[in-house]
């Protein structure tokens, strides 16, 4: 970089520069004695935070397709982490907790498949990794909730739709290149 080159964005300036606003923002408040909630009920907003961040990069910044599957990512991740904090599940048991773990290749998965769609489907072993990671976190909630293999089909056709889905798009995606 030389001196008259403006100076690039980066998603790592970002997410550190959000955290330190949300971390000001709080501690400004609670000094303030506004009523914020405690800190370990807020903490996972450093995730969502370094998600916006990831975001901010993607759509305004340098445009890097990976910045879309972190932003997936790092919210999703602060989501989940909210639904302990919150109470919105109640661990009783470290037994809950792993209630929950098919939510990480779940996230993964998605984190995986927005990075595809952000990079305009040019690598398709996202998809295929992505896909997979998502099925395996569908299966391993179907496994886990009562309530959802109602909705759900079995393992088999599950895994049938995403062979078919994922296999039909690649095959497709092989004749459109061959025409064009």
């Amino acid at each position: 970089m030389t001196a008259t080159q403006p100076r690039q964005g980066s998603t790592f300036g970002m997410t550190i520069g959000l955290m330190a606003v949300v971390g000001g923002l709080w501690l400004l408040l609670n000094s303030m004695e506004v009523g914020v909630p405690r800190f370990k009920d807020l903490w996972p907003i450093l995730f969502i935070a370094a998600g916006i961040g990831s975001l901010v990069d993607y759509f305004f910044l340098l445009r890097r397709p990976s910045s879309a599957g972190w932003a997936v990512a790092w919210i999703g991740f602060g989501v989940l982490a909210f639904t302990f904090t919150f109470d919105v599940v109640e661990v009783t048991t470290f037994g809950v907790i792993l209630n929950w773990l098919p939510s990480f290749p779940f996230i993964i998965g998605l984190a995986m498949l927005a990075t595809w769609l952000a990079d305009k489907r040019r690598n398709d072993n996202l998809m295929i990794a992505g896909g997979v990671l998502v099925g395996l976190g569908v299966m391993g909630y179907a496994a886990r909730f009562d309530w959802l293999k109602k909705f759900l089909p079995s393992a088999q056709m599950l895994w049938a739709f995403i062979l078919l889905a994922g296999g039909g798009y690649l095959v497709w995606r092989t004749v459109i290149k061959t025409k064009s």
